[in-house]
């Protein structure tokens, strides 16, 4: 039997529906490409619940469904790179963290989806940084990954169209590093999300009732990455990007 504090938790059925489609079509994403969750579930959480719910919901989705990912990914994982963009990352989280409860929820909402749409656009014509890369550049990665990370859960474009600009990295180290920056940068913003108390009943209950879609979609993009090496993963992330423009603008104008 539920108890009735479960009860008063749970979302409506229509409710439901939505956060479960794009729970599923996030994880599916990230689970081919190792990013992408949040970026697509954000704008679409963010109209029906208030921003901490957002991150809070969004980030133990992503890191608790990541685990089943990450023995593959730790076999190919490039530490030092991931330590570079990491450290600097824990400069941007406190700054995110402070605007999170700062910022009105509808220009929150509103600014994800046009993180989001300018997200798709650039990565749809293609372009990726082109400048010089060193400790500077690094640290203003990591640093603007973790402030993002912490205000929505939407830390992957800076990190993404980075690793992008190096000569020669396959997808399958790109998702592998993806999974392990964004697995410590989802627990080092979560901690101090607990210590102050932010977390609570209603986001267990969330999680309770998306987890196992997100863990059935994130298992499928894992099988259809394998199945795609060497073969049309052009199309799938094309599709995914065009899925993340029009989520982007609907977040925007809704």
């Amino acid at each position: 039997m539920i108890p009735d504090w479960a009860m008063q938790a749970l979302p409506t059925l229509p409710v439901f529906a939505v956060l479960a489609a794009a729970t599923f079509v996030g994880g599916l994403m990230r689970g081919f490409t190792g990013f992408g969750a949040g970026l697509l579930m954000a704008p679409v959480f963010s109209l029906l619940m208030p921003p901490t719910h957002v991150l809070v919901v969004i980030l133990l989705l992503n890191l608790l469904t990541t685990i089943q990912m990450l023995p593959d990914a730790l076999r190919i994982v490039d530490w030092k790179l991931v330590m570079r963009l990491f450290l600097p990352s824990l400069l941007g989280l406190p700054v995110g963290l402070a605007m999170l409860h700062m910022v009105d929820p509808v220009i929150m909402r509103k600014t994800v989806g046009v993180v989001v749409t300018l997200v798709a656009v650039l990565m749809l014509a293609g372009w990726y940084y082109k400048g010089r890369r060193g400790v500077l550049q690094d640290t203003l990665t990591g640093a603007v990954s973790g402030f993002m990370t912490a205000i929505a859960g939407i830390g992957g474009p800076p990190i993404i169209l980075y690793l992008l600009s190096i000569p020669g990295m396959s997808s399958s180290v790109l998702r592998s590093v993806s999974l392990v920056y964004f697995s410590f940068a989802q627990v080092a913003t979560l901690t101090p999300l607990a210590i102050g108390g932010s977390l609570r009943v209603e986001h267990a209950v969330y999680l309770a009732v998306l987890m196992p879609v997100s863990i059935i979609a994130s298992m499928l993009g894992t099988w259809l990455h394998r199945w795609s090496v060497g073969r049309q993963q052009n199309y799938v992330r094309v599709a995914s990007l065009y899925l993340l423009l029009f989520t982007g603008l609907a977040a925007f104008f809704l």
